[in-house]
């Protein structure tokens, strides 16, 4: 027996992996984004600052993907891995919750062509500010165009110089504050007011190789109104929609809502379905708008259609002077 048998074991602990930390802490912290998306996503908020906060629900898919990618490093590097692989296994569950949501916008749901074509333009005209000449050179092909927030002086514009084409508008006239506005090729007639903050409207006209088509021009309160305005109005803008779904409709405009909000939810159970979501167009943020580097970044603009129509194409336009995108939709006559 040697001196060196009876020399005390000194443990030392092994080195932290350099980076371990930093990799954790990153999965945390965008893992809690990740589950806020997933929650309001099954818990579809019905008060306001919850509502503005799901507007964001489909970047919850980035976070989680992140969260994701930092746990699955750490959870390779990780001594004791167990707590890690718990969390790996969650972002793993997000990010595929994520993909079956968000999926279905990029797998087209085609409908039977029943009717001749038809085109439908809609646009937020931000408070009237939006370049009329532009607008025009858009609707060059169109039948219908939907415009919001036209203010009195902007009816005044947009009459003359897109009266040639599109004769027929309700409401006739727009005295004060801003109002929806539709424009038609064809005879207007049945318009009627949907009391809102900014007043929307919905009449009925007659196209060649579809007949009678119903439109309503949507415009109802964003959450930053208050007073629980925003989910009142979209009831009382389903509402009016059911009330219309006699025959062929056309619901477009800035909604102030996705499609993951609980508002827009209930539209498509109602049979009211986004034409993006019919043409596999996949997620089209239309808002803001107006700056130069950062593009948009949520999807409140829709045209939405009923179960007599289809969507064969749907697509964004930019015109100066407004802070939101236009669409462009393409539409035809379909069977039940």
């Amino acid at each position: 027996m040697t001196t060196d048998d009876h020399a005390p074991r000194i443990w030392t602990a092994p080195e932290p992996r350099r980076f371990q930390a930093l990799w954790f802490g990153l999965g945390l912290l965008t893992l809690f984004p990740a589950l806020t998306a997933a929650f309001l996503y099954l818990v579809p908020p019905t008060d306001d600052a919850s509502a503005l906060t799901a507007s964001f629900i489909p970047y919850g898919l980035i976070a989680a993907l992140i969260s994701l990618l930092c746990f699955g490093i750490a959870l390779l590097r990780a001594r004791r891995r167990a707590p890690t692989a718990v969390l790996t296994m969650i972002s793993a569950w997000l990010l595929i919750m994520q993909v079956i949501w968000i999926g279905p916008q990029f797998v087209a749901s085609p409908r039977p062509v029943t009717g001749r074509p038809f085109t439908v333009i809609s646009l937020n005209m931000k408070w009237g500010a939006a370049d009329v000449d532009q607008i025009r050179s858009q609707a060059e092909n169109a039948d219908i165009v939907v415009l919001v927030e036209v203010t009195p002086t902007a009816f005044d514009a947009v009459r003359s110089r897109l009266g040639a084409r599109f004769p027929y508008s309700v409401p006739n006239r727009i005295l004060t504050g801003n109002q929806s506005l539709i424009l038609s090729r064809y005879p207007l007639t049945g318009g009627r007011p949907l009391p809102s903050t900014n007043q929307q409207w919905s009449a009925s006209t007659t196209l060649p190789g579809t007949g009678k088509l119903n439109v309503i021009a949507a415009h109802p309160c964003n959450p930053l109104c208050g007073g629980s305005r925003w989910r009142v109005e979209h009831a009382e803008l389903l509402q009016r929609a059911e009330a219309l779904d006699t025959g062929p409709e056309v619901i477009a405009g800035d909604f102030n809502a996705t499609d993951d909000h609980g508002p827009m939810r209930a539209m498509a159970r109602h049979g009211f379905i986004s034409a993006t979501d019919i043409t596999g167009a996949g997620w089209m943020p239309t808002y803001p708008a107006d700056h130069r580097v950062m593009p948009p970044l949520i999807e409140i603009d829709h045209v939405l259609v009923n179960r007599r129509l289809t969507a064969l194409s749907i697509k964004t336009f930019r015109v100066a002077g407004t802070d939101h995108l236009g669409l462009v939709a393409q539409l035809a006559g379909s069977r039940e």
